[in-house]
């Protein structure tokens, strides 16, 4: 009798794949336990070991389980051959290498003892740059400096670096046509020397041509004042770049693309194109905050970017806080270089009532301003007509006053400083047989230094001097003089609430000013910071008395600047009037 057992196809299928699996499982958890690859590699350290471990095709199954002991053994065999040319480009050509290759308890050991021997070096060095670029003053000072020399270990990436310098120079100086005549580097392991042959020839140096500015609303001969450069002038990349950002800069336009392609060039002379988009033609800003000094503030602003062909523009201000208020005006005329000198027309009314300064001024003027390097340098003439009031006596004042105002900021960055200095330096003055009521002649200095000790830790001083000499101090406006206390003074005091006092104990502001402050900061998490400070000063007529304040407060590195709060206590305040808060908000410098 003949017995069949019947098994579906599907079955059969399921039960061999399941085999298979539980085969390859058993064969892979043998392999990883006991087959997985060591690499090591000894007798070197740095850049040529870490290069050697790139070249090294071995490393590819450095701990894996080796599947296949024979492509194992092979990679093995190219292990010297790749630490050798791993060692080239360092100047080791006679490597003596130990290479083994065994098996272990704990699975396959390759280790690679490498004693990199003499470094070889250079013994002739020859880079030339021909063509028109030979009489250039940048390849010449490239050719004083070069990575490498006679003497020298033949370091590979130094050879190519001299070669990304020369093609990098032509590129930015307008050789759009160089190239390289000798390019090579000559092994002798005889004398185990290499001599260095490198010849660049750059051909003729393109010109700039015709300049196209593409917009509709200013004059190409006011825009032409941006240029440093002109057509027929030798092509020069940093000559476009500083054109893009002067035209950003100018406050006309929201993008400035400045194009000079050689595919466009006609007989070495390359068109430039410069596409700019205008700003809207009026724009409207406004702003609301608060200051301990100012309580709750607000601004709004209409600005005119361009008026006429001329580049001509305006600004309009209207500012109100719960202690002042006013209205200001400005209309400026781009001068000749529109890049550092402009001329204003001014206009502002400005009403301040707070503590025992109660007073009306209207001034109108006109400055030149001229930035020459690192100092802005601002020369005006305003009339100001004032009238204030001090206790129960009211005075209306009028000057001419014509001013000299340098300011110098140097900083990393202007915003978040790190290392920087601040220093302005003002005289003003008036005449009384020139349209004024009384002579005075005031100076003030004014400066602030940062400086930081390493990435989490900055100490910051900053300090004012200022002396009045006049005719007549009853009748010296008191916008005019000098006070101390406040939020960028004395903080531990309200604002200028330091100063000599009249009768009825008002501060009446001083002839003089001497305020200096101290403060230390230290980074506890990435944009917070504590700090601790001091300060003192004083306004005065005759000998200062000095108010000290001291506190510590919370710093916060905002986009637009640091956010500062402080508490301080002012340590000649009255017994029961202990801690101020102070809220600055805005740059450094």
């Amino acid at each position: 009798m003949t017995a069949f057992l019947r098994v579906s196809p599907g079955k059969v299928t399921t039960k061999l794949a399941l085999a298979i699996c539980l085969l390859l499982y058993w064969d892979l958890a043998s392999a990883t336990a006991d087959d997985r690859l060591t690499v090591t590699i000894e007798g070197l350290e740095n850049r040529p070991r870490d290069n050697v471990t790139v070249y090294l095709q071995i490393n590819e199954l450095a701990g894996k389980p080796v599947s296949s002991e024979a492509r194992l053994r092979w990679l093995h065999s190219q292990a010297p051959e790749d630490i050798r040319r791993a060692l080239q480009p360092f100047g080791f050509y006679q490597p003596e290498i130990t290479a083994s290759l065994e098996r272990t308890d704990s699975g396959w050991q390759a280790r690679y003892r490498v004693n990199a021997g003499p470094p070889l070096r250079v013994t002739k060095l020859d880079v030339r740059v021909l063509g028109e670029g030979s009489r250039d003053p940048a390849f010449q000072k490239a050719l004083t400096e070069l990575p490498l020399a006679t003497g020298q270990v033949l370091e590979h990436t130094r050879y190519e670096r001299i070669k990304q310098t020369l093609q990098e120079l032509a590129t930015e100086r307008g050789y759009f046509n160089a190239h390289l005549l000798a390019n090579e580097v000559r092994v002798d392991l005889q004398t185990y020397s290499a001599a260095v042959i490198l010849h660049f020839d750059t051909g003729q140096r393109y010109r700039f041509g015709q300049i196209t500015f593409h917009q509709d609303a200013l004059a190409p001969e006011f825009l032409r004042r941006y240029l440093d450069f002109q057509p027929g002038d030798p092509y020069a990349v940093a000559d476009l770049l500083k054109l893009q950002s002067d035209l950003i800069s100018s406050n006309y336009f929201t993008q400035v693309g400045v194009n000079a392609s050689p595919d466009h060039a006609v007989d070495l002379s390359l068109p430039v194109d410069v596409d700019l988009q205008l700003r809207k033609s009026l724009k409207l800003t406004y702003g609301l905050g608060y200051g301990t000094d100012t309580g709750v503030r607000g601004k709004i602003n209409i600005e005119r970017p361009w008026v006429n062909p001329w580049g001509h523009h305006y600004d309009v201000e209207l500012l109100a806080s719960q202690i002042k208020y006013g209205l200001a005006g400005k209309y400026v005329i781009p001068g000749k270089d529109p890049r550092t000198d402009s001329f204003s027309l001014r206009a502002s009314v400005l009403r301040q009532n707070f503590s025992a300064q109660d007073n009306l001024a209207g001034i109108v003027g006109i400055s030149q301003q001229h930035q020459d390097g690192a100092w802005l340098k601002i020369t005006s003439l305003n009339y100001q007509l004032e009238t204030f009031t001090i206790g129960d006596n009211q005075q209306t004042t009028g000057l001419l006053i014509p001013g000299l105002n340098w300011t110098r900021v140097v900083a990393d960055n202007r915003l978040n400083t790190t290392d920087g200095s601040l220093l302005n330096l003002m005289l003003q003055g008036a005449y009384e047989p020139l349209l004024s009521d009384l002579s005075f002649l005031q100076a003030t200095v004014r400066g602030k230094r940062i400086k930081s000790l390493d990435i989490n830790d900055r100490f910051i001083l900053r300090a004012a001097l200022g002396t009045t000499f006049t005719s007549d101090f009853d009748q010296f406006p008191t916008s005019l003089r000098f006070y101390a206390g406040g939020d960028n003074s004395v903080r531990g005091y309200s604002l200028d609430s330091i100063g000599p006092r009249n009768a009825q104990g008002d501060v009446i502001g001083g002839k003089h000013l001497v305020v200096g402050s101290l403060e230390y900061e230290h980074r506890i998490l990435e944009n917070w910071s504590v700090a601790g400070f001091v300060d003192s000063g004083d306004a005065f007529d005759q000998a200062p008395e000095f108010k000290t304040g001291v506190g510590i407060g919370l710093r916060w590195l905002s986009p637009v600047g640091p956010v500062r709060v402080d508490l301080a206590s002012g340590l000649e305040r009255p017994p029961g009037d202990i801690i101020r808060l102070h809220l600055i908000i805005g740059p450094d410098l």
